[in-house]
């Protein structure tokens, strides 16, 4: 079984993109980001048995990490298998989030977050009228599992638009009661 990707398959195994890929990365339909992630997900599929029956929607990069958006129903096979997330950070030369198409912000940012708890998801608005959306996490290692804060909130304000603020238990707490 092969994966659904944003290009032909065929494509993704070449390496060489076929007109029809072409002019839709020309007219933006699909990104250079969507490619380099197709490439890595066709390449590991024979490797990486649950890669071979996933059906990749999009992909954002920012600053060599990349945000890999699957269908729904692929993320429980995607995340039995710790060797997936690995493999394609090993591919992609980058840290690599795997979340679930569609859905609300909390939903998209518990993907991010995961395997840590997201304890809260709160929008603030400031005065110029942007807003920024703040996500407490546990404190306890978050930052191993999670990763670089920075380019975590590049990734998630290239995929979703979202100005990210992330402060752990401790630091919300701290704030609270100082």
């Amino acid at each position: 079984m092969q994966p659904k990707l944003p290009i032909c398959f065929f494509d993704a195994k070449t390496g060489m993109l076929c007109a029809n890929c072409e002019a839709r990365l020309s007219k933006g339909e699909i990104s250079r980001a969507d490619v380099e992630a197709s490439k890595a997900v066709a390449q590991l599929a024979d490797r990486v048995p649950e890669l071979g029956r996933v059906n990749l929607k999009r992909a954002f990069e920012a600053n060599g990490s990349y945000v890999l958006e699957f269908d729904r129903s692929d993320m429980a096979s995607l995340r039995s298998n710790p060797l997936v997330q690995s493999e394609l950070e090993g591919a992609l030369k980058g840290k690599v989030w795997l979340v679930g198409a569609g859905g609300s912000d909390r939903k998209f940012l518990e993907d991010v977050f995961f395997p840590a708890k997201v304890l809260t998801v709160n929008t603030v608005w400031l005065p110029d009228g942007g807003k920024k959306t703040k996500v407490i996490v546990p404190a306890k290692r978050s930052e191993r599992r999670i990763g670089d804060f920075d380019k975590l909130r590049e990734a998630v304000k290239r995929a979703r638009g979202i100005e990210l603020l992330v402060e752990t238990e401790r630091e919300a707490a701290a704030k609270l009661y100082s």
